[in-house]
């Protein structure tokens, strides 16, 4: 019977559960024995070859930047992990911000979400010139010759508003959307 063989890369564990932290725990064997753990500095890694990792990480990002707290240091990756490990890590306080990826389906999940908030970024970054430039014809158009109506003006800044916050609901669900998925399971 021939062997088929894996190509690096192309197979994924069952699970892979992302810890991050300001500080490495001492004891992350024995919350994890048996489990393969990696530890690393966020500061300069290579996601090249993890785009897991790296669509957590840049979550995590956008997170601590909406709730205004400094981004972690580290983050730690434990594969095909056990709910009672999770448990221990998490009582320890050494790590704040978990985030876990179960099978198939749920990389599947995490590239589409990621997909999506790099869309929901382009879209806050073009809405911001189109505001900018708005409001930049506004300042114009109400000066004279033109003399563009009060009304007008306040319409089109009241439009401005309702974009804006259409786009940070869409955010905030979004958020709200990958916290829900991929919240660890302390259970089997």
């Amino acid at each position: 019977m021939r062997v088929k063989k894996f190509k690096p890369g192309k197979t994924k564990p069952l699970s892979q559960l992302f810890l991050f932290s300001n500080k490495l725990a001492k004891n992350i064997d024995t919350f994890f024995s048996g489990n393969v753990v990696f530890e690393i500095e966020l500061k300069g890694y290579d996601f090249k070859f993890h785009e897991e990792a790296k669509s957590a990480v840049d979550f995590m990002l956008d997170d601590c930047r909406s709730r205004g707290i400094a981004p972690f240091k580290y983050m730690t990756v434990v594969v095909n992990y056990k709910p009672t490990g999770l448990t221990l890590a998490t009582l320890s306080g050494e790590y704040e911000y978990p985030i876990a990826v179960h099978g198939k389906g749920g990389y599947a999940q995490l590239a589409n979400i990621h997909r999506a908030k790099e869309s929901l970024k382009s879209r806050i970054r073009a809405f911001e010139e189109y505001e900018q430039l708005t409001l930049s014809f506004v300042r114009i158009a109400t000066c004279e010759p033109i003399k563009l109506p009060k009304r007008s003006s306040d319409a089109m800044k009241n439009q401005l508003i309702k974009t804006r916050q259409a786009i940070l609901k869409s955010s905030d669900d979004l958020t709200k959307l990958f916290r829900k998925c991929f919240q660890p399971k302390y259970r089997t």
